[in-house]
């Protein structure tokens, strides 16, 4: 008894043995994670596998899975757990994020990893991508587009909607060969069109076809020489409606425009954006790109091999979900204000544009470029000097320092500050040198009298009262804009003294001044908006609030500028009485200097600035714009 109970001990202490030294087997768990971290990633090359090179399998992987592109999923291991001694099973999660949306593609599949030579090994099938994949299926993505959102102008009316157009070309009808082209080529000269290729697109066509050269607004077609087009053999205009927006040009740099996703817009979406798809490029379109385009449709199928060559692929739809369309967008923009605007610019050879506001709301009624801002949106990005426009705010300083519209101010023929001399325009009115109102010095915009008072008001205070009038503040109305900026370091000698009279570093756009116009107008702060319930996120400068005396003194030396100063033209306006201002800015090293023309006005709830950026004096060049325009909306 004794020997067999030794026996067993010996027998138990060598098996103990023998267990101490046989090597640990390494937990199957790492092989798992480096398995779905490669199926994220779709590169499975670098895992070990059973029966297969990691090269091999990726080729399979690949083929699986190439239709799938740009989509990728998210896998995780979720559970490793023992099957028996040699064979464990993972248990992978899939989330395919549905692109631009909260929605995704999820499952679980698994995935068996055997012991061999020291490792732990992959056994690969289709079914670790998607449980259902058969031997020779692969995972096919199909994207449906959404139908975009429109943007709407102020009375909710699409912008871009069916308009009528002429489609104009040539009906080959009873035309010889050597007849078509005659009149091909006549076509071709009226409608400013290649001759030579209209030709060959004529002759390429049957003997019985119309063919189309152009296709124009009925207003563009109706300035064509209608006697010359009906000489022209076979000439034909055919009626249709297409999408358009109300001229050409319409509030272009504002609106944006679209295009097909590139692969750049793709990889930068992270995923958001799918092959295919449109999206905006640039304005609004592209500031509201996410609202605007709404969520495509996907469908993931697998997809078998045809049975026959040229036959369809046999399919069974594994996920779908319906596109959802974009909102549409609702702009501030009055159409005809911005048709007026833009036509009043049509003909200006420089830079231009004319900024519209609604001083109660802050409202953006017009925001129009010229046709040689050549695209660039000047309206709210140009970064120009006031001029004589910033003496408003020069004007509010020197009130907050105890002048009234009625304290006198020297305006002398020039003006010496530091070595520089500053003048007045040359054709300023003698009459209204010496000692004058402050009024007087708006009313006529003398420059001397602003500068002599440089020592009085600093900079810091200047700054204040231009930031007082929205200038400098920093927000965003639905695209970018930039709302001017008063550098308080120019504090001492001449870019002191001219900043006074909105030279120096003093800096605006047209938007920045119609916004300083529309604060004197309403008596207070306005913050401009071009999208109705956008919030801007504005942060206005942190200086005293206008007031409404401070206003309304501002509108009293506003209003004698136009009674009896350089903008008489905007006298008799209907309805309220106008108020504005002149300014006129020198820049460039020519001798003499370049300037710009602006004009800034109110007329009822109603603000503008008017700018061309090489013109002459602001009440020569901007001050007839300025008038046209409110003439249009007083209309």
């Amino acid at each position: 008894m004794l020997r067999r109970a030794l026996a067993l001990i010996m027998a138990l202490l060598l098996t103990v043995a023998v267990a101490a030294c046989a090597p640990e087997r390494e937990s199957p768990d790492p092989t798992a994670q480096a398995l779905a971290k490669g199926l994220a990633a779709n590169d499975v090359s670098t895992v070990a596998f059973a029966d297969a090179t990691g090269a091999q399998v990726q080729e399979q992987f690949a083929a699986l899975t190439k239709e799938m592109d740009p989509w990728q999923p998210d896998v995780t291991v979720t559970d490793v757990e023992e099957v028996e001694s040699n064979l464990f099973r993972a248990t992978l999660s899939y989330d395919w994020q549905v692109p631009d949306s909260e929605q995704s593609w999820s499952y679980t599949t698994t995935a068996d990893l055997h012991y061999a030579d020291d490792r732990w090994q992959v056994r690969w099938t289709p079914q670790v991508v998607e449980p259902s994949l058969a031997e020779g299926e692969r995972l096919v993505l199909a994207t449906a587009e959404p139908q975009r959102g429109q943007i709407l102008d102020a009375d909710g009316e699409a912008i871009v909607k069916n308009r009528p157009v002429k489609i104009v070309g040539i009906d080959k009808s009873g035309l010889d060969e050597a007849a078509a082209e005659d009149s091909a080529r006549e076509l071709a000269a009226l409608v400013d069109v290649d001759a030579a290729d209209y030709a060959k697109k004529v002759a390429a066509y049957g003997p019985e076809a119309f063919v189309d050269a152009i296709t124009l607004r009925e207003g563009a077609f109706k300035k064509l020489d209608q006697g010359k087009l009906e000489d022209i053999d076979g000439f034909l205009a055919v009626d249709d409606e297409i999408p358009l927006a109300p001229s050409r040009t319409f509030a272009g740099p504002v609106l944006g425009s679209v295009r097909e996703a590139t692969a750049e817009d793709i990889e930068k979406s992270e995923g958001k954006v799918v092959a295919g798809e449109t999206v905006g490029a640039s304005g609004l379109q592209s500031a509201f790109n996410k609202e605007l385009s709404g969520t495509p449709g996907v469908t993931v199928s697998a997809a078998s091999e045809p049975a026959e060559e040229g036959a369809e692929a046999p399919t069974r739809q594994l996920f779908h979900q319906d596109a959802a369309d974009g909102k549409d967008l609702k702009t501030t923009l009055v159409p005809d204000l911005q048709s007026a605007a833009e036509d009043i610019l049509a003909d200006t050879k420089s830079p231009s544009s004319i900024v519209a506001l609604r001083p109660s709301t802050g409202a953006v009624l017009a925001a129009a470029n010229g046709p040689d801002s050549e695209g660039y949106n000047t309206a709210f990005l140009g970064q120009y000097a006031p001029g004589s426009t910033f003496k408003i705010a020069t004007a509010l300083g020197l009130l907050r320092n105890g002048m009234t519209p009625d304290s006198a101010v020297t305006c002398d023929p020039e003006l010496v500050v530091d070595g520089r001399t500053f003048e007045n325009a040359d054709s300023y009115p003698a009459a209204f040198t010496g000692e004058i109102t402050l009024t007087e010095a708006i009313a006529h915009s003398c420059n001397t009298a602003f500068i002599s008072e440089h020592q009085k008001l600093s900079q810091d205070q200047l700054a204040d009262a231009a930031g007082a009038l929205g200038v400098g503040m920093t927000a965003n109305p639905g695209i970018e804009a930039f709302l001017g900026t008063v550098p308080r370091e120019d504090s001492e000698g001449t870019a002191h003294a001219a900043s006074m009279i909105g030279q120096s570093r003093v800096q605006t756009s047209p938007l920045s001044l119609a916004t300083l116009m529309a604060a004197v107008v309403k008596g207070g702060s306005v913050v401009p908006t071009l999208v109705d319930g956008h919030d801007p996120k504005a942060e206005l400068p942190d200086v005293p609030k206008l007031t409404e005396k401070e206003a309304e003194q501002l509108r009293t030396m506003m209003r004698s500028a136009v009674v009896d100063g350089y903008l008489t033209n905007l006298a008799d306006l209907p309805g309220k009485p106008a108020i504005g201002k002149t300014g006129t800015a020198e820049y460039g090293s020519e001798n003499p200097p370049q300037t710009h023309s602006w004009v800034i006005a109110g007329h009822g709830d109603l603000a503008i600035a008017v700018f061309v950026e090489d013109g002459k004096l602001g009440a020569e060049t901007a001050g007839p714009l300025a008038e046209a325009f409110l003439e249009a909306a007083a209309g």
